[in-house]
């Protein structure tokens, strides 16, 4: 009978394991989503094109759409973070204005169908040595969250040299859902709190892979302002 190792020498290649294991499983689980998430983005398109569709109906389809845009942009993210934290990321200079257009046309519908204002800033136009998809994943999913939680007023967007920022007059969050707001899974209370609590962890998480620290500052009742440091 062969003796075996040592606690204190298993407990490392276990834990590589489990670490392997888990990025495999979300790669193969976030390929597995995309299927299903694209046939129901293709349907919802076809649907819109009906011009008998009811408002109430309307505005139902424009929640399934928004709802699939931020599921893809999080399978997005897992993709990227399942990739093993040795290996360099593929980077290519990314002009952070495109981005921003790229993701604002994205949330215009909603922007307008809640009656919200935009306003867009450039003070400079910075362009960055990245991983392509990591900004526009971090950018669309506050955007996403700027839209979501704002009934009255509007976003602001500002491009700056070092840092992009976005700024919402939304319902805002209490020091203590602020400080657990980059948790997995953690949505804070309210009735206008959904989705599966995902977006802001795995945006502060990209974040702290390209050193682009990401910060949160909110008022109840007055909106949240989150500014990506770009490095």
């Amino acid at each position: 009978m062969s003796a075996s190792l040592p606690q204190s020498l298993q407990s490392p290649v276990s834990g590589l394991d489990a670490a392997m294991r888990e990025r495999d499983f979300t790669r193969d689980a976030s390929h597995e989503l995309r299927t299903p998430l694209t046939v129901i983005r293709v349907a919802s398109d076809l649907i819109a094109h009906d011009d008998g569709l009811s408002s109430a109906s309307r505005r139902s389809l424009g929640r399934i759409q928004d709802a699939v845009a931020g599921m893809e942009a999080i399978i997005d993210a897992l993709l990227l973070l399942a990739r093993c934290e040795q290996t360099p990321l593929e980077s290519e200079e990314v002009r952070v204005r495109d981005v921003v257009d790229q993701e604002l046309e994205r949330v215009l519908p909603l922007l307008r169908y809640k009656g919200l204002e935009l306003r867009l800033e450039v003070e400079a136009d910075p362009i960055l040595h990245a991983p392509p998809r990591v900004l526009q994943v971090m950018l669309g999913n506050l955007l996403g969250n700027a839209v979501r939680f704002t009934d009255a007023g509007g976003v602001r967007v500002c491009v700056q040299a070092d840092r992009l920022c976005v700024e919402d007059t939304g319902i805002g969050m209490d020091a203590a859902t602020l400080a657990r707001a980059f948790e997995p899974f953690y949505r804070g209370e309210g009735e206008q709190v959904t989705g599966p609590g995902l977006g802001l962890s795995i945006a502060h998480r990209l974040g702290q892979r390209c050193g682009w620290p990401l910060h949160l500052e909110s008022v109840p009742g007055q909106g949240t302002r989150a500014t990506i440091l770009l490095g």
